[in-house]
């Protein structure tokens, strides 16, 4: 379907859901106007939750700076109160939703509309799903009106690292092309102007795995360019370290692009959100 990006599952036992019903009778007006990208503040009591929780599950997290956290996490107050979550064959988790959360603005740390704001909806399905007419078998997927994850494989995701395979990362990295090129409002002018030098990159790497039949990356990358960002920002964030390595010109293009550096102590590269970093990271092994 135009204006879909999937993201297919193993081969497993499907939970069964018409999705696409589903999502008609709970989505209400998507016509809404973007959330301001506001300062928010939290209680003492907020940060000690969150930190506790999204530190438990997302090492990202744990690597920043005490100023760097505070920061996480007011962000990732800001967007859980910002979306409607749809909980689809298991109970509302409130967990889920801050955790979900969490790995928005992970990969959105260094943009200053973070918010993702056209997508008001996000869909938690407890494991893999089928869509209505369709036999292949999702873990996630972001479709206009929401984004849609399998909770069962989030958690997948996070538990089992430097595998360069995270369902929430991929979704959330589609959310942003999508909410930056395709939806009226919620635009970055970083990433926009970033993603042009980001785009410029894959056609190079695109014609050396062809030649060679070998990437780094999995196979489904070479899908279409949509899935070659996806899982490409999947790599940067799951192990940084082995993309930087392998793949040093994609690693540098993602650091300008998302401005931010996973290896780096601050993360973020240039808090004024030039075009170019102010900070250039280092690539080598």
């Amino acid at each position: 379907m135009a204006g879909e990006y999937l993201f297919l599952a193993p081969n497993r036992n499907p939970m069964r859901t018409l999705i696409r019903k589903l999502r008609h009778f709970l989505n209400g007006n998507q016509d809404s106007p973007a959330q301001a990208e506001e300062v928010v503040t939290v209680s003492d009591s907020q940060f000690d939750l969150y930190s506790q929780l999204i530190g438990s599950l997302i090492p990202y997290f744990n690597e920043l700076t005490p100023d760097g956290k505070k920061n996480f996490v007011r962000r990732v107050h800001h967007f859980k109160t910002t979306k409607k979550f749809h909980f689809i064959g298991m109970e509302k988790n409130e967990d889920a939703a801050i955790l979900i959360s969490a790995s928005a603005v992970q990969v959105t740390l260094g943009l200053k509309n973070y918010l993702l704001s056209h997508f008001q909806n996000i869909y938690v399905l407890a494991d893999a799903y089928q869509m209505e007419n369709d036999e292949e078998l999702y873990v996630g997927h972001v479709a206009p009106e929401g984004i849609y994850l399998s909770w069962k494989h989030f958690m997948f995701g996070y538990m089992k690292q430097n595998d360069n395979v995270n369902v929430a990362v991929h979704e959330m990295a589609h959310a942003l092309l999508y909410n930056n090129f395709f939806a009226p409002y919620g635009i970055d002018a970083h990433f926009r102007m970033n993603y042009e030098h980001f785009s410029t990159t894959t056609g190079p790497i695109l014609a050396k795995v062809i030649t060679h039949r070998h990437s780094y990356l999995r196979s489904y990358a070479f899908s279409n360019l949509h899935e070659f960002w996806a899982v490409s920002v999947e790599a940067f964030f799951d192990n940084p370290q082995g993309l930087r390595l392998n793949m040093p010109d994609l690693y540098m293009s993602l650091c300008r692009v998302l401005n931010q550096d996973p290896l780096s102590k601050d993360k973020i590269l240039d808090p004024a959100y030039d075009a170019i970093p102010t900070h250039t990271p280092q690539v080598g092994a």
